[in-house]
């Protein structure tokens, strides 16, 4: 019930009852005092009764004859008195303290946000214009929760972060160190092993370059910084040109290689420059951890459900189930593959990439050891 509304029941309430409970208590006093005092010696007329100054002789006389009969009257001007303040405090206390009430909640629920509590709920009021206040309340209370859990996690990640930082970087380099000082110490004595040590030190910082970038493009992803510029295109035609692309990268780490794409145009908003990032990061996984001898890579593509679906199988080490969910959280990598080179950025950028396509990506895998399949989900363009 809106204020203005309660304000008016309990006005109305209020000039109800004091007139019921004077009307009761007059007309007891009446009877009493007909039946204790002689009135009928007043001999007053109907018509004397319009006549201001007969009728005050007439009581005036009554009074001086029964001078007992003041001390009834002044009971029961008190008694009228007393219930009028008795009900009008009685009801404005009750008005004042549902208010009070829901005030004072709001009170102790700011001081609890002051001090940092947000492990608590604002309860509703009887009153609409208060209900909503302390519904807008209990909802800043939420986001408060919420952003101070982002908060928690972005420290967490950070803290991740600057520590695998550290360890991504400390192998390459430490390797750039040792050759570097292998050639100074006159260790690359000739042609062939000087070519060999400088070969290996532009390998170590292709691999720190390709760790900054990652470092970049996660950077601008994660502060909504990088322009994506979308335009319709089929994404079985760019996923066909892609592999064509790889196919000398398979050759050369003897992967074999199941094309599943079919002929037929799946149209989508892309931004090809991004999402080739997506699947160069997808195919990179599946040649770093497949299996070691007899590696196997499958891409296979449909269409479903008003969307593309884009499979990326591997045959390698697999993911346990507990770890599935964590995969695409930046640095996140399983403990078996921190032997294995690589930022562990990849899934990151990848992820959110095709969230900002309005898609999906999920991993699947049935166990260690049983492979790893990526799936990409892409919605089909009007």
């Amino acid at each position: 019930m809106k204020i203005k509304s309660r304000f008016t029941v309990y006005n109305i309430i209020m000039l109800i009852t004091p007139i019921i409970m004077i009307g009761v208590i007059s007309v007891c006093f009446l009877v009493t005092f007909i039946m204790k005092f002689p009135v009928e010696e007043m001999q007053i007329s109907r018509a004397a009764l319009l006549n201001p100054s007969v009728l005050l002789r007439a009581v005036g006389g009554f009074f001086e004859s029964n001078p007992g009969s003041v001390l009834y009257v002044l009971l029961w001007l008190i008694l009228c008195t007393s219930t009028l303040v008795l009900s009008t405090t009685l009801f404005t206390g009750m008005m004042t303290k549902s208010m009070e009430k829901s005030i004072n909640d709001l009170t102790k629920a700011a001081r609890y946000v002051r001090d940092g509590n947000l492990d608590f709920e604002v309860m509703g009021s009887v009153y609409d214009e208060i209900d909503v206040l302390c519904g807008n309340f209990d909802a800043m209370r939420k986001e408060l929760k919420l952003a101070e859990q982002r908060e928690k996690y972005m420290k967490r990640e950070r803290s991740m972060l600057l520590a695998n930082i550290s360890h991504d970087l400390k192998t390459p380099i430490t390797s750039i160190k040792g050759y570097v000082e292998g050639i100074r110490d006159g260790v690359a004595d000739t042609p062939e092993k000087m070519e060999r040590y400088l070969d290996t030190i532009y390998s170590k910082t292709e691999v720190i370059d390709e760790m900054v970038n990652n470092l970049s493009v996660f950077s601008k992803l994660e502060l909504s910084r990088m322009i994506f510029e979308f335009e319709k295109g089929d994404i079985n035609a760019f996923l066909r040109g892609f592999i064509k692309d790889c196919r000398l990268d398979f050759e050369k780490n003897n992967i074999t290689f199941i094309n599943n794409i079919p002929d037929s145009p799946a149209f989508v908003r892309l931004d090809y420059e991004k999402i080739k990032r997506v699947f160069s990061n997808l195919i990179d996984n599946a040649v770093k951890y497949g299996n070691a001898d007899n590696p196997a890579l499958e891409i296979s593509a449909f269409t479903r459900d008003g969307g593309a679906y884009v499979c990326v199988a591997d045959n390698g080490m697999g993911i346990d189930e507990n770890e599935i969910k964590n995969v695409f959280d930046g640095f996140y990598r399983v403990d078996s593959s921190r032997s294995i080179k690589g930022s562990g950025l990849g899934l990151g950028i990848a992820k959110k990439i095709v969230e900002n396509h309005g898609g999906k990506i999920w991993l699947k895998s049935e166990g260690l050891g049983k492979g790893t399949t990526a799936v990409v989900y892409l919605p089909l363009a009007e």
